[in-house]
């Protein structure tokens, strides 16, 4: 029996060094446009989050109709690890489904655009920027992964010829990755506790994958998990099973760049704090919306609203 029962991805929350930075780098390469203009974070979320009492300065962006909220946490905040892969567990990426996958690369990379050039996680060997397209035992879509200023994960997609509903959603966010050490554990968790449900799972593997996640024989599960009624964006999860993930020597902050948050909308949310057995608070928003923050079996932040 699910405990509560998320209904959408409200948004993506991503903590940046440099607001500025980041917000000409989402606009300029990926197409991003302000919804609206900067403001201060509340002060009910700036304690939920840990930042202190000092003023946090937030940007949202949307492309298409699906929001990346850009969260200025400073100089100070702890980096992004270095040397990370898709496999480590703290891994959190969006994906941007595209018509032209290619024409996508060219905008990511123009020469015309003043803001941070991004670094490429995927290539060949002797190959500049160039999307690998996986085989049709691993769905046969197109990518290209790179990272932000602050060394966050971003996927370019294009799937394949007629891929059904999801085909309405190119030039938008697609889904989240998020990568886990126990695929059976953390399906049932979003299934039982927020009552996602289960779209696909299969097993990508191979050179193409290798090349993709710029890993050495990645062989990854990979689940994804839907709201209802809405087809898009939605969760996957990525079980490596290899090469296997490691895990931060240290709780991450929410208050760290690598401390990216699902903002779910959901009905039970006091049921699902008191079914975890959480420490988080359950706070009210200036919205009159109550809000929580909690961590999945790995440890990835979400952040709930009803």
């Amino acid at each position: 029996m699910n405990v509560g029962h998320v209904n959408r991805i409200v948004q993506i929350s991503r903590n940046v060094t440099e607001l500025g930075r980041s917000v000409a780098f989402y606009q300029e390469r990926l197409g991003f446009q302000p919804s609206g203009p900067v403001f201060r974070m509340e002060d009910a979320l700036v304690d939920l989050l840990g930042f202190g009492h000092h003023a946090v300065n937030v940007q949202r962006l949307r492309l298409g109709t699906q929001e990346l909220e850009l969260v200025e946490a400073g100089p100070h905040a702890r980096p992004y690890p270095l040397n990370s892969t898709s496999a480590d567990l703290w891994f959190q990426h969006f994906a941007i489904c595209c018509n032209n996958i290619q024409n996508a690369v060219r905008q990511l990379y123009r020469p015309d655009s003043t803001s941070v050039l991004p670094a490429a996680i995927s290539g060949r060997p002797g190959v500049v920027h160039s999307p690998i397209r996986l085989p049709a035992n691993s769905g046969g879509a197109t990518a290209f992964k790179f990272r932000d200023p602050d060394g966050h994960p971003v996927e370019l997609i294009q799937f394949p010829g007629d891929t059904g509903a999801r085909q309405a959603f190119n030039g938008k966010i697609d889904h989240s990755a998020i990568s886990i050490s126990n695929v059976e554990a953390s399906v049932d968790f979003y299934t039982g506790i927020l009552g996602l449900t289960v779209g696909t799972h299969q097993t990508n593997s191979g050179h193409e994958q290798g090349i993709l996640d710029a890993l050495h024989d990645a062989v990854v599960e990979v689940v994804a998990l839907r709201t209802f009624p809405q087809m898009s964006p939605h969760i996957e999860l990525l079980g490596y099973r290899s090469p296997v993930g490691t895990a931060l020597r240290h709780v991450a902050s929410p208050t760290d760049i690598a401390s990216d948050r699902l903002v779910l909308h959901l009905n039970g949310l006091r049921g699902v704090v008191a079914a975890l057995n959480a420490s988080s608070q359950v706070v009210r928003l200036v919205s009159h919306e109550s809000a929580a923050l909690i961590r999945d079996p790995d440890g990835h932040l979400l952040m709930l609203i009803e």
